[in-house]
């Protein structure tokens, strides 16, 4: 099951209702965190597709390696 961004701003609104009716500290700290992490949640799509086309593009490689690149045998032979 994925969440859509407007999911996470739901829960990330949720979640400052709960921090102010929050009475300890500890819970307070604990709401505020989520809420963090459900406003990076509801951004992170959008911003894996901006970090995407910022990247340069794949380097074309060979199948097979170049018979220029392979190691060649310097003067000894077995045999």
């Amino acid at each position: 099951m994925m969440s859509t961004p407007e999911d996470y701003q739901a829960k990330a609104a949720e979640t400052l209702v709960q921090l102010a009716a929050a009475t300890s500290e500890a819970e307070r700290v604990r709401l505020r965190r989520a809420h963090g992490v459900y406003l990076k949640l509801s951004t992170h799509g959008a911003e894996a597709a901006a970090r995407a086309e910022m990247r340069p593009p794949a380097r074309i490689v060979p199948e097979k390696p170049s018979a220029a690149s392979s190691p060649k045998l310097q003067g000894w032979s077995i045999g």
